[in-house]
């Protein structure tokens, strides 16, 4: 009997989540191909990873609405769900639907707090939170059944909490929860927090701090349970870190590289704030900053809000870089993406990959997941095909491990 995975998404009527969903059941239905996951790749093949066919969607929000009327209203802004996809998929989408619960709101900022609905808004104690997240994850795993549950956060960006003592460990959070004291706990430990305690994988796609905390690292290490993040890398970042390398390897100076993204989708609105958008900076900066190792070199990113774009982030970037003789040369390079056809198949890949490692009895960060992540934690390289290297180095020795396996058991 195929095993089943639950795929719970933080931030469920979000574009990505959306995507998430509509593309599974496309791929399953044979509508669309496998064009964006590198779990579908010569690279990975041969990994006993789930499959497509076998997860099962839910998650958390903390608007009303539905997925069904998300890709609605995604495919008529964006076009990339056509109105024949969303029909071909529409149980799927509804059987989604039912398995979507209200999320939580701690610490966050003015403008998301807008977006939820007034029930969220009345304050919450802490251990209430954690216990109705862990409720919600078990019920959905024995409602379907399933053998794993890989919880995958897609929420809007967070801003940076100042360093709270209750993040520090896991000893001081129990403190913090026991007294209901949420200073400096943001929503997306709650989430971490809960995932982890009750034995659930948690991936984090977005910038938020949940993953990285000493808190969590010794919660995934005591319970026995995989976390990673930090922060998707899909679009202008993804690029940095291909070319930026070329610059090292042939000696360069790079004396300057601006970068300016525009979007106009409900992230682009979030990072509006002031907090949020520092901490999307930083992540995009910092990838940059470690391959060059040039503190001589201006860099900066900016990030503005342009409605009209929607989903279809857009990116400038300028590099002043000087070469032999001191000639000083500029290369320029634009780019256009669709935010959430980028992102969602590599949450796909992520909760296969969190999968297979939870069941290889792996627990805290995952190294080998580098490549999809602006700051992957506890790897400390950002040239993108070196860490490649440790995802296909990886998946060499599980391919090992398997056939040994099976020819012990044969």
């Amino acid at each position: 009997m195929k095993r089943r995975v639950g795929v719970w998404l933080i931030g469920a009527y979000g574009n990505v989540a959306t995507c998430v969903v509509a593309g599974a059941a496309a791929i399953v239905r044979r509508l669309t191909g496998t064009t964006g996951l590198v779990t579908e790749t010569p690279l990975l093949g041969g990994l006993p990873l789930a499959g497509i066919d076998t997860l099962v969607f839910g998650g958390h929000d903390i608007r009303d609405g539905s997925i069904v009327r998300a890709a609605k209203e995604f495919g008529d802004r964006n076009g990339v769900l056509t109105t024949e996809l969303r029909r071909a998929v529409a149980a799927d989408l509804r059987r989604a639907d039912k398995e979507v619960r209200p999320g939580v709101l701690v610490n966050a900022p003015e403008s998301v707090l807008a977006m939820a609905t007034p029930a969220l808004r009345r304050r919450e104690r802490l251990p209430d939170s954690i216990a109705r997240v862990q409720a919600d994850l078990r019920a959905f795993a024995k409602r379907n059944r399933l053998d794993d549950v890989i919880v995958v956060n897609l929420s809007s960006t967070e801003s940076t909490p100042r360093i709270s003592p209750a993040l520090r460990s896991l000893d001081e959070f129990r403190r913090a929860v026991a007294k209901s004291r949420t200073t400096g706990i943001p929503s997306s430990v709650v989430y971490a927090f809960a995932a982890i305690d009750a034995g659930f994988p948690f991936i984090d796609f977005t910038p938020a701090v949940a993953a990285g905390t000493p808190l969590l690292r010794e919660l995934s290490a005591a319970c026995g349970v995989p976390c990673m993040g930090r922060d998707g890398k899909t679009g202008e970042t993804l690029v940095k870190t291909v070319l930026a390398p070329l610059f090292v390897a042939r000696n360069l100076h790079v004396m300057s590289w601006e970068g300016l993204n525009m979007l106009g989708n409900r992230d682009g609105a979030v990072l509006r704030d002031p907090g949020s958008l520092a901490s999307k900076v930083r992540d995009k900066d910092e990838a940059l900053r470690r391959i060059l190792g040039d503190e001589r070199t201006h860099s900066r990113v900016r990030i503005d809000y342009v409605p009209s774009l929607d989903d279809w982030k857009q990116a400038y970037d300028f590099i002043h870089f000087q070469g032999f003789l001191g000639a000083r040369m500029q290369m320029h390079f634009l780019w256009q993406g669709c935010d959430s056809a980028l992102a969602a198949p590599l949450v796909l890949d992520l909760a296969r990959l969190a999968d297979l490692a939870h069941r290889r009895g792996e627990s805290g960060t995952l190294p080998q997941m580098a490549p999809f992540f602006k700051t992957p934690l506890d790897v400390a390289e950002q040239d993108f095909a070196k860490q490649m290297d440790l995802l296909v180095s990886y998946a060499a020795m599980v391919r090992e491990e398997t056939k040994r396996a099976r020819r012990a058991g044969a």
